[in-house]
């Protein structure tokens, strides 16, 4: 687990993502937007940085939404809903590509409103 040094006036953020580049990722960006965030791999670091309080959100995957609402009561913020997926028509190969605007945009809507969109639950 690893908490960026944060500044009073900063919002708390909690990324809980399995995928260290993902996480990575997802730090850059929210740090970059002026975010306090703290980082967890595991439904267990995401549990143990939940007793030190202040977080206004989290943010993670799909896959890990359910387990994560029964611990927490923040709007929780599902990254997936910001990734776009394409395959190359000659090669086939696959690639992904995050719409940081529209990422960062749903979090802050979520820390304003507390709204449940297409990529926001409670």
């Amino acid at each position: 687990m690893y908490m960026h040094p944060a500044l009073a006036d900063r919002r708390q953020v909690l990324v809980c993502l399995s995928n260290p580049r993902g996480l990575l990722l997802v730090n850059e960006i929210l740090t970059r937007e002026g975010f306090a965030v703290t980082t967890a791999c595991t439904l267990g670091e995401l549990e143990r940085a939940m007793r030190l309080g202040g977080f206004s959100a989290v943010v993670t995957a799909t896959e890990a939404i359910d387990a994560i609402q029964q611990i927490t009561g923040l709007p929780v913020v599902n990254i997936r809903a910001s990734i776009r997926e394409w395959a190359d028509e000659h090669t086939g190969d696959r690639s992904c590509l995050c719409d940081r605007a529209a990422f960062v945009d749903e979090l802050r809507s979520a820390l304003r409103c507390g709204l449940v969109g297409p990529g926001i639950s409670r």
